[in-house]
């Protein structure tokens, strides 16, 4: 079992959304015309495939975790959109095919840099973009609830300080034939229920269910205890940022 096969149905429902806004500006900074070939690197459910799908011709996704896969699948299914997904990592991808648009979503940090890298060399099109996405509640006036909610999961996560986590993409690409190019962001505000934060930090491959094991109802006890004081008949505030730093490689 992989690492992430814990944590795939609450993965689809509770991650933080990337909204249609955002992939309509990532669409229009980055000149998409529909004829892109795109590949989503370490895809789960495929969010990013799923929501750029619309503006490029053909989208491909990879992921390690068979559990994945099949939500993949079953979201494409959902969203009646096309993908072709392949059970496989990044680092042992041996198609020879070129792509306009590979997107990497809150995955860069379990890739091996340097077997990435070369592959991503030999397949991302010259005048290709590399797009180290994510999508993050943030803190505001209106969600006092952040700090504590984050500080009950760090408590309890298998990684405290989260150090696994900590990768900038600038430094990952230092080096390499790519460069940042821009960054484009989408802020949208929306409602989330204490539930539905209980099963965002199940989501997380360090409080998922295979790690808290026995402890998962001490768990969302915890958090629900933290949360209900801010909340209103269970639901809270949110802002979320959706967020993409585009790389490509530097002109000749």
């Amino acid at each position: 079992m992989g690492r992430f096969a814990s944590t795939v149905e609450f993965y689809t429902l509770y991650r933080e959304p990337y909204s249609p806004e955002f992939f309509r500006a990532v669409a229009e900074r980055l000149g998409l015309d529909g004829h892109e070939a795109l590949l989503d690197v370490g895809c789960g459910p495929a969010q990013l495939a799923i929501g750029l799908a619309p503006f490029v011709a053909n989208c491909t996704g990879l992921d390690p975790e068979p559990a994945m896969v099949e939500a993949a699948k079953a979201a494409a299914a959902q969203a009646r959109t096309h993908l072709t997904l392949r059970l496989e990592r990044i680092e042992d991808f041996g198609a020879g095919e070129l792509f306009d648009v590979v997107t990497i979503g809150r995955a860069l940090h379990w890739l091996d840099r340097r077997s990435a890298l070369d592959v991503l060399d030999r397949i991302v099109s010259t005048q290709g973009h590399i797009l180290i996405c994510y999508a993050a509640s943030i803190e505001t006036r209106a969600t006092p609830w952040l700090k504590p909610y984050q500080e009950i999961c760090r408590i309890w996560s298998e990684d405290p300080e989260r150090e696994v986590y900590r990768v900038k993409a600038k430094d990952w690409f230092e080096g390499s034939p790519f460069s940042e190019l821009d960054r484009v962001s989408v802020t949208q505000a929306q409602q989330v229920s204490v539930a539905d934060l209980i099963g965002r930090a199940l989501s997380k491959s360090n409080t998922s269910p295979a790690f808290l094991g026995e402890r998962q109802a001490d768990f969302e006890a915890a958090i629900r205890t933290t949360l209900e004081p801010f909340s209103q008949e269970g639901e809270l505030q949110e802002e979320i940022v959706a967020g993409a730093t585009v790389f490509g490689r530097a002109a000749l």
